[in-house]
Formats: C-alpha cells, sequence, structure tokens
C-alpha cells in the first residue's frame, strides 16, 4: 500500500510523471503480468511470411491484438514487413490509427451506416456485407469523401456476407459509384483449422468462379485464415501472390485452435501469464477451502494462495481442474477460483511444495507451467479465448 502512495505522490508533485511514463512502475506493484515477446512474434511472422508464398499478410490485431496489446503488436508487424492490418470494430481502427503507422486499417464487421462518415474521415477500409451497405457506402463516398471497400462472399460461415446471387448486381452498383475503390473481394472459412476438414474446398469451390469473373476489377483477394495458411496452401496458390492477402490472426501469437497445426512449425506463442503466491498455510484434513466447500484436504496440506481470479480473466471453470507452474513443478487448484485470488495444493509438509515462499512466481500459462493449450482445455475453451479473456487490469510487459 506504501508503494501505492508512493507512485500517487509521484504523480501528484511531478507533472511529468503520468500513468504512462510509471507503467513500469504499475507492472512491479501488480500481483499478476503477462509477459509479451515481441522477438518471438517477430520471428513467427517471419515463418508465416515464408509459407505465404510470396503473398502479403494481413496483420489482426483485433481484440487489443488478442489480448497481446495493439499499441506494441501492430508497430512490430509493421518493422516486420507488414502494411496492412485488420480489427473488428470502428473504435479499434480509431485505437490503431492514433498510432500513427504507415498501414491501411480495414474493419472486417459490418458497418453501421450512420458511422460511414468516419471510415471516410480516417481512410478506414470497409466490409461490404450485404447489398445495403452496399447502398449505403455508394451514398457515403458521394456525401463525405472517397472509401476503400472489400466485398465479401458468403461461401457457408453464414455469418456476414454477400449470397453468390448477389455478387452481380452489387459490384455493378458500387462500380457506378464514384469516390469508391474495390480494394478487396473477400470470403471466410468456418473449418480450415479442422484436421478432416472437407468444408473449405467446398466454399473455395463457390467462391473461386467470382474470383475468376469479378478478380480483376479488384486490388487485393483474401481467403486464407491461418489454418487455410497452414492447411490449405491451394486456395491462395491459385491467386497471383501480388494480389493476394493472407490474413493471420492467432498463427501470428503462435496458438491455433487446432494446436496439432503447428506441429513441424517453429511457430511459439508470444503471451505468457505469471503471478504471485501471497499467502501460505498449512491445513489439517478435512479443512474446506474457498467458496462452496468443493475441495477438503484429506491430509495435511500446504496451501498456497496465489494473487490472480477470474477479474484476471482465470476463468472460474478451472477450479479444481487447472494446474501451474511454481518452482519448476506442477501443482492443482484447490477449490474455488474467486474474483482476486485462488489456492493451490501445493502436497504435504516435508515435499517439494515445502520450499514454495511467499512472492514466488507462479505460471498461468506458459513456459515454466501449462501450456495455454492446456489451460483452454481445462476450461472448455480454445487458446484464442485464453489470451483474449487477460484482462486490462493485468500490466503487458514486452520482452
Amino acid at each position: 500500500m506504501e508503494s501505492c502512495f508512493r507512485l500517487l505522490r509521484c504523480i501528484a508533485t511531478d507533472p511529468s510523471h503520468t500513468l504512462a511514463t510509471l507503467i513500469p512502475t504499475i507492472s512491479s506493484l501488480a500481483p499478476t503480468i503477462a509477459e509479451v515477446s515481441l522477438h518471438q512474434l517477430r520471428r513467427n511472422v517471419q515463418q508465416l511470411q515464408a509459407r505465404a508464398q510470396g503473398a502479403a499478410l494481413l496483420g489482426v490485431v483485433k481484440a487489443d491484438a488478442y489480448g497481446h496489446g495493439a499499441s506494441q503488436v501492430a508497430p512490430t508487424l509493421i518493422k516486420t514487413g507488414i502494411s496492412h492490418l485488420a480489427v473488428a470494430t470502428l473504435p479499434e481502427a480509431l485505437e490503431i490509427a492514433a498510432l500513427g503507422l504507415p498501414a491501411s486499417i480495414f474493419i472486417f464487421g459490418a458497418p453501421l451506416p450512420a458511422h460511414l462518415p468516419v471510415y471516410a474521415k480516417h481512410g478506414f477500409e470497409v466490409a461490404v456485407t450485404s447489398p445495403a451497405v452496399a447502398e449505403a457506402v455508394a451514398d457515403t463516398a458521394r456525401t463525405a469523401g472517397p472509401l476503400r471497400v472489400h466485398v465479401k462472399v458468403d461461401t457457408g460461415m453464414t455469418r456476414l456476407g454477400l449470397h453468390p446471387s448477389e455478387v452481380a448486381v452489387t459490384l455493378k452498383r458500387l462500380s457506378a459509384a464514384p469516390g469508391i475503390t474495390l480494394a478487396g473481394l473477400w470470403t471466410h472459412f468456418a473449418t480450415a483449422d479442422a484436421l478432416t476438414d472437407t468444408f473449405t474446398q467446398e466454399q473455395w469451390s463457390r467462391f473461386l468462379p467470382i474470383w475468376e469473373q469479378y478478380g480483376d476489377t479488384f486490388d487485393n483477394v483474401h481467403v486464407a485464415n491461418s489454418g487455410a495458411l497452414l492447411q490449405h496452401p491451394e486456395v491462395f496458390a491459385a491467386i497471383p501472390p501480388a494480389r493476394t492477402l493472407v490474413r493471420t490472426g492467432i498463427t501470428m501469437y503462435g496458438l491455433s485452435a487446432t494446436p496439432s497445426l503447428l506441429d513441424g512449425t517453429a511457430l511459439e506463442p508470444v503471451m505468457r501469464v505469471i503471478s504471485r503466491v501471497t499467502h501460505r498455510q498449512t491445513i489439517a484434513p478435512g479443512t474446506t477451502v474457498s467458496y462452496g466447500r468443493t475441495w477438503t484436504a484429506t491430509r495435511p496440506t500446504l496451501l498456497a494462495t496465489v494473487g490472480a481470479g477470474y477479474a484476471d480473466g482465470y476463468h472460474r471453470l478451472l477450479s479444481n481442474r487447472a494446474e501451474v507452474g511454481i518452482r519448476g513443478h506442477r501443482y492443482p487448484v484447490a477449490g474455488t477460483i474467486c474474483m482476486d485470488m485462488f489456492m493451490v495444493d501445493l502436497g504435504p509438509p516435508g515435499g517439494a511444495g515445502e520450499a514454495v515462499c511467499v512472492g514466488d512466481e507462479v505460471v498461468l500459462f506458459g513456459p515454466g507451467g501449462p501450456s495455454a493449450v492446456e489451460v483452454a482445455a481445462w476450461a472448455e475453451t480454445i487458446p484464442y479465448e485464453m489470451v483474449c479473456a487477460v484482462s486490462q487490469r493485468v500490466p503487458r510487459v514486452y520482452i
């Protein structure tokens, strides 16, 4: 607490100090941090660039760069040769634009017509996802300024996009409207990261005739996502690399919804989340632990309290399921995970857990503990959610 008061006094007495300039100090006060290796991010990008066979990467930095911190990730991608960035929402695009990077910014989500003038003002590239959006885009380009558009065709994801039967009339409308540049033609694969995937070929067969008929009117085409890049190179190899973008999202961060897709690659996770032991005690047999009394000691037990919880993104579903890494050993979570804390069974007195002290590092996922893939399996989800769930109160420390 005294450290917090010193921090506040520092800000109050010296105007040159702000919370931003003191982030390293703040991170040193937090019990839980997320380490992000920008070096490994660069290595991953370089590997993906090699796999793309000359096609440019469209670096996906939505959801604060999948929880890794877009303000640091986006500049790193630019330095690694990526000049196209993508986000999901207009506020995310504004945050990236504020970084002043030499990159185009494409927004995946369907735009609300009232927001299109903001796209025009900042030069954001807009997804045309329906004939109605095409009409709104044409009107906005006439009244608010030019727009670069990416026309999305729904080939089977059934989320956003034009039905193939709507493409011809929509392109005719867009081509006739002044101020519109056809920047991209695209679709999204629903199962490209599945090991037994056959649906991607079906989607590709629906998209290819559209590309063959209309592709020359667009600057680029982008159909391959991370899964397709690793497993279906044919879907972008059929198009000249100079005209192709490959949307790389989760693989840049060294993860996949199907972890075995990364076998044989040198792609490695970029994030490691660690916390600290904040309390240690010995409890007697029969003692219950945490909310709901879901865990009971069956022997004399060394119990550690860890300074992280579901408010930090450590899912409550990990209660009595997960393991953590401390001093090179794995220990199970004991009891229900709380908002800000959870408990760990260090074993009986006299065992390896005897060496654990208050202040010791606890690896929630990453080197020294379970992988994000393991933790995701315990939480009945995918690694995407594990890294995206790491909350904003967990400082990111960049290596």
